[in-house]
């Protein structure tokens, strides 16, 4: 079968841009068991391929029999207006998965462009939806899918969970011009990202991820990983990693593991984790592992630093080991990123005070300060919502840089913005932070990430 995946706009999360930062790894996991079944395969990237309306018109209509996307909460409009081109101009079925999709399938369903919705991992899930065009097997029989059937949504049996994640085949980044992204926190050329585990075991209340794993934590094999690392040298020539894992320390033998093979084979690269660490599950043991490993970044989830607010986010770390993660991590030698909250609830001008002056104690090389967005399904959306604290109901707002879609007791949106750029003030405005950026530029890389994130900060304070 003929079949069409697509990564819609994502300007509605990271706003207008150049080109985009990572390839869409979901889409290759699910073109790769696709050409592994004997299927034909494309994928686009709307922003990373220039895309317009009438360029995706054109693809479509080379006679795909299948279309797929992929969308998070503030990219479904994109997705949904897509999949509208696609039952206009063609006679494809219409597939949607991703996280908005497993959230909120009931409500995707009932569009009229989206003949099937796909929740949770869709490896297995696709394979048999190609039968069900086909004619060999019936939708109801398909798991883990949501379909309109005589005008009332058809939810099927949950999928279970892929037991073995080493049985999945590696991402089809072949399907990428790797051209046309910037992966802009990278040390080194070429850089690839890679996810080597699914799920968190924390029930952290703004988090999506539970949704979708249920609580669950696998992990592929140390084998199975550094062999994909392997192989993105020999096709690419990489010469750094990042890790897309949400928990990668969460077990200490198989963070072991991993650098134990890395070794065995004499494999030398950089590696990073811009998506977080928990602060929890590093001590100085795993963060020496780490850095023997060749790990030269690393980034924590810090959120707040306030420990009722820490508390009711159900975030489950504590400030002290916060402070002493920070510690360990500079003392080792990494440079450091930390992630921060604004607007979770309870917040105050006072705890936000807090977070800032925590922010300025640990001193991360560099500090993200986002604004809060209680993604429908989440247990913090579901609070504001009960309270009337919700204030926009478009999810297409619900991106990284978009304004405040909800409001505190004590804080309006207006408010909460304001507090976000004076935390990038206070931040960053020192000339001990100044000076340590331009000290920690290593490469011409390096210095235009930290120009960007000069302008960044600048714009933000307008």
């Amino acid at each position: 079968m003929k079949v069409l995946l697509v990564n819609p706009s994502q300007t509605k999360v990271y706003g207008k841009m150049k080109s985009p930062d990572y390839p869409p790894l979901g889409l290759a996991y699910i073109g790769a068991v696709l050409e592994d079944a004997g299927h034909q395969v494309r994928i686009i990237d709307i922003d990373a391929d220039g895309i317009t309306q009438d360029n995706f018109i054109e693809i479509v209509k080379e006679r795909y029999e299948l279309v797929g996307f992929t969308a998070t909460t503030p990219t479904f409009e994109n997705a949904e207006k897509l999949c509208a081109l696609v039952k206009k101009n063609t006679e494809a079925v219409t597939v949607l998965g991703g996280i908005h999709a497993t959230i909120v399938g009931d409500e995707v369903a009932k569009s009229d462009s989206i003949d099937f919705v796909v929740r949770s991992e869709g490896e297995a899930t696709i394979l048999e939806l190609i039968e069900v065009i086909c004619g060999k097997k019936k939708a109801a029989e398909v798991k883990g899918i949501s379909f309109m059937d005589s005008g009332t949504v058809n939810h099927t049996p949950d999928r279970d969970l892929i037991k073995n994640l080493d049985d999945i085949p590696f991402p089809a980044r072949h399907l990428f011009n790797h051209q046309k992204y910037v992966y802009p926190d990278s040390l080194l050329t070429p850089v690839m990202p890679i996810i080597t585990s699914r799920g968190c075991p924390n029930s952290c209340t703004y988090c999506c991820v539970k949704l979708i794993y249920h609580r669950r934590f696998r992990y592929r094999s140390a084998e199975n990983i550094v062999d994909e690392i392997e192989k993105l040298i020999d096709d690419y020539g990489v010469k750094e990693i990042h890790f897309w894992d949400d928990n990668f320390t969460l077990l200490k033998k198989r963070v072991f593991g991993v650098r134990d093979e890395l070794k065995r084979r004499n494999i030398k690269l950089k590696f990073a984790f811009p998506n977080g660490l928990r602060v929890d599950r590093v001590d100085e043991e795993i963060l020496r592992c780490l850095k023997d490993m060749g790990v030269y970044s690393i980034a924590f989830g810090v959120e707040s630093g306030n420990q009722n607010i820490l508390n009711n986010a159900k975030k489950g770390i504590t400030l002290s080991q916060i402070e002493k993660a920070y510690s360990l991590a500079k003392k080792i030698g990494f440079e450091t990123w930390g992630f921060f909250i604004i607007g979770l609830p309870g917040e105050t001008k006072e705890t936000i005070r807090d977070t800032i002056k925590l922010a300025k104690k640990i001193n991360p090389d560099i500090a993200k300060f986002h604004i809060l967005k209680p993604f429908p399904g989440t247990k913090v959306f579901d609070e504001l919502n009960e309270k009337g604290l919700i204030t926009e109901y478009d999810y297409s707002h619900y991106g990284i840089h978009t304004r405040p879609v909800h409001r505190l007791p004590d804080l309006d949106e207006d408010e909460l913005m304001k507090w976000a750029k004076q935390a990038y003030r206070e931040f960053y405005l020192r000339p001990s932070k100044i000076f340590g950026l331009l000290l920690r530029t290593k490469s011409w890389d390096r210095f235009k990430l930290n120009v960007k994130t000069g302008f960044f900060v600048l714009k933000s304070m307008r």
